[in-house]
């Protein structure tokens, strides 16, 4: 009788066990962070390779535009930091952080072959940092943001070479924050801050020589956007989708013609370039319009009308109101072959596409 009790006793705790585990894996497998278009970034290596990095799913591939093969390179859960390319020699860095002072640097191929793995000791991996790529007798770098402060740092690592505290401090509005940066070499540093109050998120751009100390401040902006130093220029691009908003708040009207590109010399701080257009608004359907700033090209396009156009980074213009199979982001455009190629994701699968332009 005893053996019966023992027997069913031990079957039913399976069967509980069995649940449980079936139960624990049902919710990891529904947990399971999918990349994103919006949140992935394209790093073009060249004409047929691309390297797409999610930072919330924590993904990174490599990717053959013209075959989809692709090439997984973040198989641990490591959070992944930054990832820089360079061109010549041709190879790629990942930084990802193993502890609060602790990343690794892992150098690939353009064929996604590991060259070298090693790790790097940091007093602090910040909000957010980014590795510089080394130029000339000037070894590799790199910056760390902690709130308002940015450290620079180089080999052995051990202290900051730099300091920079980027408080700043506005009565016009409740609080003033660091959204974003961008540091290509040294000295000059580009931060995106928002200035909230009651029903108001305004955004602006801080320049900053490290060397010097210059700052210039930019403050006609109309919504958020993205910046990118490219050398001693820096482009700045927007998107936005129209909807209903405070009367006190300044964001892009239909009725306006729109800034959605411009280029400033962050040596002398003027500005040098600047696109706009109009973007109409249809209340029947999403409309507004949304820029992509890959490998030195500029995308633009129109919800509305569902059409993009091409520029190059200087903003000379390279195709117009081109077909847009609306859910997909740009990557790049091959002028040799006339064909642009486009990121769709579907149930997490990677799928890029290409679609012959029309050239007039």
């Amino acid at each position: 009788m005893f053996m019966m009790f023992t027997k069913k006793m031990a079957i039913l705790i399976s069967m509980i066990l069995g649940i449980v585990l079936f139960s624990n894996q049902s919710f990891a497998n529904s947990n399971v962070m999918l990349p994103q278009i919006d949140t992935t970034d394209i790093f073009v290596l060249n004409e047929s390779t691309v390297v797409l990095l999610d930072r919330v799913s924590n993904k990174v591939d490599l990717v053959d535009v013209k075959t989809n093969n692709s090439i997984n390179l973040s198989s641990d859960s490591n959070p992944i930091l930054d990832l820089g390319v360079i061109k010549n020699p041709e190879k790629f860095i990942l930084l990802k952080k193993i502890s609060p002072t602790k990343i690794t640097k892992s150098v690939f191929s353009f064929k996604g072959n590991l060259l070298s793995k090693t790790e790097i000791p940091m007093k602090d991996t910040g909000d957010k940092l980014k590795w510089v790529a080394p130029t000339g007798k000037v070894n590799e770098r790199i910056m760390v943001q902690t709130k308002n402060v940015f450290n620079l740092y180089e080999y052995p690592w051990k202290k900051p070479t730099v300091t920079y505290n980027a408080q700043v401090v506005d009565k016009g509005y409740e609080s003033v924050s660091v959204m974003d940066w961008d540091f290509e070499k040294y000295p000059n540093l580009a931060i995106k801050y928002v200035g909230q109050g009651i029903g108001i998120d305004d955004y602006f751009l801080k320049t900053i020589n490290l060397y010097t100390k210059k700052e210039s401040f930019f403050k006609d902006f109309n919504t958020d956007f993205q910046f990118k130093f490219l050398g001693n220029k820096l482009s700045i691009f927007n998107s936005y989708t129209y909807q209903s908003v405070l009367a006190s708040a300044n964001r892009p009207k239909p009725t306006d013609s729109q800034v959605f590109y411009r280029i400033i010399n962050v040596s002398t701080n003027n500005k040098i370039k600047s696109l706009q257009s109009f973007f109409n608004e249809d209340k029947d359907k999403e409309s507004g319009w949304v820029t992509v700033f890959n490998n030195s090209q500029l995308f633009v396009g129109d919800l509305a009308k569902q059409t993009w156009s091409l520029y190059s980074s200087t903003g000379e213009s390279i195709l117009k109101n081109q077909k847009w199979a609306m859910g997909s982001k740009f990557i790049s455009y091959n002028s040799n072959l006339k064909v642009a190629y486009f990121l769709e994701y579907k149930d997490g699968k990677t799928i890029i596409s290409s679609y012959p332009a029309s050239v007039k």
